[in-house]
């Protein structure tokens, strides 16, 4: 019988925390983007891992400054950083609703049915 030398997989301890949490003791990750944010009793908190961060503590070595709809600003030093809160979205104003034009005295004298544009006019139910 030949000898074959045998190459297996390393494993991770399941006990051990993983390598980034080990990175920096006590320290939180940063938030990212698609992060969750909650309202607790009227203020909203980032939620980070298990932890309920309101605004005024510490992530990491960041405090946080402020959370809005669409950011999370953090102040590291005299270095405020805003992060989003959902990347690749953009906010902008909705356009305005197109006005219905009445229909002229020529076009109800039409036997063929009248063909209403796509889009919603202002005040008319569908």
């Amino acid at each position: 019988m030949a000898a074959q030398a045998v190459q297996g997989q390393e494993f991770r301890d399941p006990t051990t925390p993983p390598p980034e949490a080990m990175a920096q003791p006590g320290a939180v990750a940063a938030p990212t983007p698609g992060m969750a944010v909650v309202i607790q009793d009227g203020k909203p908190h980032l939620v980070v891992g298990t932890r309920l961060v309101a605004v005024g503590q510490k992530v990491g070595n960041a405090k946080l400054e402020r959370i809005t709809e669409t950011e999370v600003w953090l102040r590291e030093g005299k270095q405020l950083t805003k992060v989003p809160r959902f990347s690749g979205i953009q906010r902008s104003a909705a356009k305005p609703a197109v006005p219905c034009l009445a229909p002229s005295a020529q076009t109800r004298n039409r036997s063929k049915p009248v063909v209403t544009p796509a889009a919603p006019c202002e005040g008319v139910q569908p």
